[in-house]
């Protein structure tokens, strides 16, 4: 059974509240401080202030009671009156999600937290995450300005740890103990042994902001919430970078590196990735295959069919017709149909 985070509680309830003048508590939000202090000397300097506050401040297993709930503190302007608000105290919009796991442990209390105040004010438990959509439960403050239209402010940044968060609140809402979720490029990076060392520290960010990635001696893992993690070679990597990475017509890996007799393959959300050679071995770029050409080359046997292997990625005719060149011949793409050609002594093949 999950129990109860280890947290000392202080109570330093100051005077910087207003009435909530009948409104029904909707939403739990969390902010940031953006500084340095401690609990105890953010509460100080709240407390010597007229203009904001928090029902709660949290940092080191140091909970301070800033505002009773039955009132609204001053932290999110129109919205006061029916939110409840947790500061952590020592804490920036512009963390990294290893910074912000730093202090799990402060996660877990301010998941604790707000459990309780949901039991006393019966607003759902409904964790509204980026993209957000408005309703009842909990989320940040960038919830207020980017959902309701209030404000400006975007703590608590964009690589705040939901899923951890989330998985404390379903923990300490049923009672059942929840194993913490695996991290899962590091578990394809332990299971890829072929990608050798870890280079970059941590995870970065994908410019889509959907998924994480790290960058290894022989390859790269991404990973996305809908695809998983999947490790991808250097020399299909080059080939996908020049395609513009996951914005690109392929988008995010969604198979193992598969190695073949006379080469190597990965599928995409959106086709797949072919490379003549293997591993240390740079005999020829890659090339992708996607859409209806790759349908009929897949259907003719894949690199072991009369085409053989990509000898090129797609190319657009002006006439808005597209080919590609394999091996053995090439497929043509119209709007009605794709034809392949064989080139022979005689007449061309065509199927």
């Amino acid at each position: 059974m999950t129990t109860k985070p280890a947290y000392r509680e202080i109570d330093m309830m100051g005077d910087n509240r207003s009435n909530r003048w009948g409104a029904s508590v909707a939403n739990d939000l969390l902010h940031t401080e953006d500084g340095y202090s401690t609990a105890v000397e953010l509460a100080i300097s709240l407390n010597n202030r007229n203009d904001a506050s928090y029902h709660y401040v949290i940092r080191d297993g140091i909970v301070v009671d800033l505002v009773d709930t039955d009132y609204a503190s001053w932290s999110v302007l129109d919205a006061n009156p029916y939110t409840i608000n947790i500061c952590f105290a020592g804490s920036f919009a512009s963390w990294s999600r290893a910074q912000w796991l730093d202090r799990e442990g402060d996660i877990a209390i301010a998941a604790w937290l707000m459990v309780q105040d949901s039991k006393k004010y019966g607003f759902p438990l409904t964790v509204i995450t980026p993209p957000y959509h408005r309703g009842r439960g909990l989320s940040d403050h960038k919830y207020v300005t980017q959902c309701l239209g209030i404000g400006t402010h975007t703590d608590v940044g964009n690589h705040f740890p939901w899923d951890v968060f989330a998985r404390y609140i379903t923990a300490y809402s049923s009672g059942v103990h929840v194993e913490p979720p695996v991290n899962q490029i590091n578990a394809e990076a332990a299971r890829a042994t072929w990608l050798g060392q870890r280079i970059t520290s941590g995870e970065n960010i994908t410019p889509d902001g959907r998924g994480r990635w790290a960058q290894f001696e022989a390859g790269y893992v991404y990973w996305s919430p809908t695809t998983g993690a999947h490790a991808i070679p250097t020399y299909l990597f080059q080939t996908w970078a020049a395609l513009k990475y996951e914005r690109g017509p392929l988008g995010y890996p969604i198979g193992d590196h598969t190695v073949l007799t006379d080469g190597e393959v990965q599928g995409f959300e959106h086709g797949a990735i072919y490379r003549k050679g293997h591993l240390g071995n740079n005999e020829q770029p890659g090339y992708f295959v996607t859409g209806d050409i790759r349908s009929h080359w897949n259907r003719t046997g894949f690199e072991k069919g009369p085409y053989g292997w990509p000898a090129s990625n797609e190319i657009v005719n002006k006439s808005g017709t597209r080919y590609q060149v394999f091996e053995k011949g090439r497929l043509v793409w119209s709007p009605d149909k794709v034809v392949g050609l064989v080139p022979q002594d005689g007449p061309d093949i065509i199927n």
